[in-house]
């Protein structure tokens, strides 16, 4: 971790003393999509929790993606990683850095707490879906600064190809954005858990199980 104002110290705090990812499900998933990795450690908590799933994770920030490789290989995860951010069109987008390095967003308009914007590769759910010869996702974390509600309004039928989802929500609209979202596409109302993260799921028989078609590098 860095001695970045304490902003690594507090995702580890979040995801390993707090467990803000211990997430209640029917059942272990099969694969596990990392939306906003970071610098991996949901990834290892995902993967320490889940050690059957398959693991891919999408960051698109240099800085982040040198540790999140490091800190896989240093603890022994198998995990996909793709240098991307995840969005509702594939192409380009303008990240603006944040002073905290769990803040960087797409950026849409200019805010005080941000120094400078860079673009990166942006990818669909679907084309990440495609890339990783997947054809469901078992469970789904996403926290994209303010971006979910994008991601679940505009180009999403591949709702339906989740199982599971976990997210933070940027603002105070939550509930009743993803009461609408779960009542879309078939999710139970949504479960407002413990340090502020949203789950929704729904029920998965064994017709919805798979083996994905590659093999953890």
């Amino acid at each position: 971790m860095r001695a970045n104002n304490g902003a690594d110290c507090f995702i580890h705090s979040e995801v390993f003393e707090h467990e803000c990812y211990r997430v209640p499900l029917a059942r272990n998933p099969v694969t596990v999509l990392d939306l906003g990795a970071n610098i991996g450690l949901s990834t290892i908590y995902f993967a320490r929790r889940f050690p059957g799933a398959c693991l891919a994770c999408v960051e698109p920030m240099p800085e982040n993606l040198d540790l999140l490789q490091r800190n896989l290989r240093l603890n022994s995860v198998q995990a996909r990683i793709i240098s991307a951010a995840v969005h509702v069109t594939d192409g380009n987008v303008r990240m603006r850095r944040c002073l905290m390095d769990y803040a960087h967003k797409i950026s849409s308009s200019p805010e005080n707490s941000c120094t400078e914007e860079l673009e990166v590769p942006a990818l669909t759910v679907p084309s990440l879906l495609k890339r990783l010869g997947w054809s469901r996702i078992g469970l789904l974390k996403l926290d994209v600064e303010g971006h979910e509600r994008g991601l679940l309004s505009q180009n999403c039928n591949w709702l339906h190809l989740v199982d599971a989802m976990c997210l933070e929500w940027h603002d105070e609209t939550g509930e009743t954005e993803l009461k609408h979202v779960a009542q879309r596409f078939g999710f139970h109302p949504p479960q407002r858990l413990p340090h502020g993260i949203w789950l929704l799921a729904r029920d998965v028989d064994s017709k919805q199980q798979f083996t994905p078609n590659w093999l953890r590098p």
